[in-house]
């Protein structure tokens, strides 16, 4: 099997991306134009607050055919284009920063380096997507929430008392280990087993979360399926084209400041889950509003009763109308807290509830 040459395999890497940011912005209609949007837009800077939508749906629309043509032709001046682009948008409306979408802006950003380090670059990236979604996932709320009533309950049908057992519980623990362990032994000459293993993953990953399983959260179907294609094709390129030496520039630090060290602050509440590849971690925040004067809202999307008033859950309403998550940063709480007072009602009520979603643990906002 040989090795794909270094701007072949850039190519390669940099389509695939493209083709799936396509796919993704199709899954994900309203969170580009604001055609049958309600869900609040939430820019990066407060003067954006003024801008009228139509610029967005024009920029969105441009954006859409720059990238087919960087699909089409991938050459520098295209892909800075897609760039700056969609740099702008996600300037325009902070849901826009999917953890997917982070990796695609990293990706494209590190394509438009020297080529080769592109390689070097790219695999650092995916190594550590997986070392930092396994450590996030190292906490009882995984255990809890994502293995237990997700996974066990949910899917498999297990009986909550063999589910919540202790033995049953630490078994949870092998998952993010294993995540864990990937992203290193990626490091090791035992790297084309890691691949092969991380292929196996993704493929359960979407038989549990696909059409066959939960049917949950589609958005991240095409993103796994990605992760496959990029395993196998590091299992054909054997990955003999990296070089330490590239670890050692300018560059680098740039990019691991970006995804190495920012990242770390998450874990302290200081940076945002989004960009920290934190991934079905099971320890997010949930933010609820109640409105009189949208009941509309309480009709369309699931609710909790606090203090006899029913809340409406962000995350729900973020998910039916957008197809994504809302990110679980109380920064961004915050903003849309302010932007749904100034906006929608000014005597709105904000609840937040926590790991482990109980009465105990939700507090006003």
């Amino acid at each position: 099997m040989k090795s794909i040459p270094i701007l072949d395999f850039r190519t390669t890497v940099l389509r695939l991306t493209i083709c799936f940011w396509l796919i993704f912005k199709a899954m994900s209609l309203n969170l580009w134009w604001s055609w049958n949007r309600t869900f609040p837009e939430l820019p990066v800077f407060d003067a954006l607050y003024h801008l009228p939508s139509q610029v967005s749906d024009v920029i969105s629309c441009l954006s859409v055919i720059v990238m087919i043509f960087a699909l089409i032709t991938p050459k520098q001046i295209i892909l800075v284009g897609v760039l700056v682009l969609e740099l702008f948008l996600m300037s325009l409306d902070q849901m826009r920063w999917q953890p997917s979408i982070f990796q695609f802006i990293v990706t494209l950003s590190i394509g438009l380096l020297n080529p080769r380090v592109f390689k070097s670059y790219f695999f650092f990236l995916i190594s550590i997507t997986y070392i930092f979604s396994g450590l996030q996932k190292l906490n009882l709320g995984f255990i809890n929430f994502i293995w237990g009533k997700f996974f066990l309950i949910d899917f498999l049908n297990i009986a909550p008392e063999v589910a919540f057992h202790r033995l049953v519980k630490a078994i949870g623990f092998a998952l993010p280990l294993t995540e864990l362990f990937l992203g290193l032994i990626l490091w090791t000459k035992f790297r084309n087993w890691g691949w092969s293993f991380i292929i196996v993953m993704h493929l359960l990953l979407l038989l549990v979360l696909g059409p066959l399983g939960t049917n949950f959260n589609s958005i991240i179907w095409p993103w796994n399926i990605l992760m496959i294609l990029f395993a196998v094709l590091f299992l054909k390129d054997r990955c003999k084209d990296y070089r330490y030496s590239h670890f050692k520039n300018a560059s680098f630090i740039i990019l691991g400041i970006g995804i190495v060290i920012l990242p770390i602050f998450s874990f302290f509440g200081k940076y945002s889950p989004f960009l920290s590849f934190s991934l079905y971690s099971g320890v997010a925040d949930y933010l609820y509003v109640y409105s009189g004067q949208r009941d509309d809202e309480i009709k369309a999307f699931k609710t909790i009763k606090y203090e006899d008033k029913d809340f409406v859950s962000i995350y729900d309403w973020s998910m039916i109308e957008l197809n994504v998550p809302m990110n679980p940063y109380q920064p961004l709480f915050l903003e849309f807290k302010n932007y749904f007072r100034t906006y929608y009602s000014e005597d709105a009520i904000f609840l937040i509830r926590s790991y482990p979603y109980n009465e105990e643990n939700t507090s006003p906002y």
